[in-house]
Order: C-alpha cells, then structure tokens, then sequence
C-alpha cells in the first residue's frame, strides 16, 4: 500500500457548497500532498476552482488539462483506461487518481461501488487470478476517508483513471 493521507471531502474546512462534489479535488489534493511530502500549498477549495470542478463533479478531461497547466511540462498528468499502466505506476509506489462512473461511461443500469466519484487508488493485490484494487474513499458526512478495495473486474467498465507522477518521480521539498 502506499502511505497515503486520505481526506474527507466532507471535512470542515472545505466550504459547504463545495462538499459534495469535492471528490475530485480532495483526489488530487491527496495525491499532491504525497508527492510534496504533505505540504502542498494549494488547499482543497482553490484546487476546486482552480480545476474548473462544477457542481456535479471533475470532469477527467478537465482535470488532466488543469493539472497540466497547474503542475507543468516536466509532470505526467495522463488519462488512462489501461489497468497494465495503472499496475505499473502503483508498482512504482505512485499513487493514482481514479474516477468510477456510470454515466459518461453509457452504464446507466450498471450498480457499481459508486455511480460517479473519484478516489486515490493506493495498491492492489491479485488474487484468484483478479485484480483487487484498494483506495481511499474521500469520507462521507461525518466519516473520515478510510481504505476500501474493489474488484477491477467487476468495475472495469466505469473505471478510469488518471495518472500523476512528478518529473523525477520522487518526493518534493517545498
């Protein structure tokens, strides 16, 4: 597993208009707050913004194309559907942002873990011949983020993923 710090996007000091469609920015928070050793300065309300997120959600697209410009040339911010890149960045103790998503996926009758949220995918193991992929969940009211696990099997279809790695792939000092 790699040693995330998950948040919940229900957390008081994210505004309130803001909480129950923060899962995409509480993700990347997560995510750059690994990399910057927990010191990334951008809070989860400007990356809302900063990010273009919108009442119903981060768009994927938007994150990869905000993130680019946030983060820069020298970082890889890749949208990806492919589990062997996913596997290989968590080998590479990377974590990645993924998106379950029933509806821009056309699953509209599917009954997934979670019909459109975002999550910090930590590891997996394979087991029986599956892949089970463990993540932070962004909490819920009242509930701190907590690790939870999937089966890609099962939710692959309305999985997709993002992937966020610094230049030198290493932790960075601010």
């Amino acid at each position: 597993m790699i040693p995330v710090k998950g948040k919940s996007q229900y957390d008081d000091d994210i505004k309130p208009q803001f909480r129950s469609s923060a899962c995409g920015p509480v993700t990347v928070s997560v995510i750059l707050n690994y990399w910057f050793s927990g010191t990334y300065p951008i809070h989860v309300n400007e990356l809302y913004t900063s990010l273009s997120t919108t009442p119903i959600g981060l768009f994927r697209f938007m994150m990869v194309y905000k993130l680019r410009r946030l983060l820069g040339p020298d970082w890889l911010v890749k949208s990806t559907n492919r589990i062997d890149e996913v596997m290989d960045e968590l080998q590479k103790g990377h974590p990645v942002a993924a998106k379950f998503d029933k509806y821009f996926t056309l699953r509209f009758f599917s009954k997934p873990m979670y019909a459109y949220h975002w999550v910090v995918i930590t590891g997996y193991e394979m087991k029986n011949g599956e892949i089970i992929l463990f993540f932070h969940d962004n909490g819920a009211p009242g509930r701190e983020s907590k690790r939870r696990h999937v089966s890609y099997r099962e939710h692959s279809s309305m999985l997709r993923f993002v992937l966020i790695t610094p230049p030198d792939s290493q932790k960075i000092p601010l």
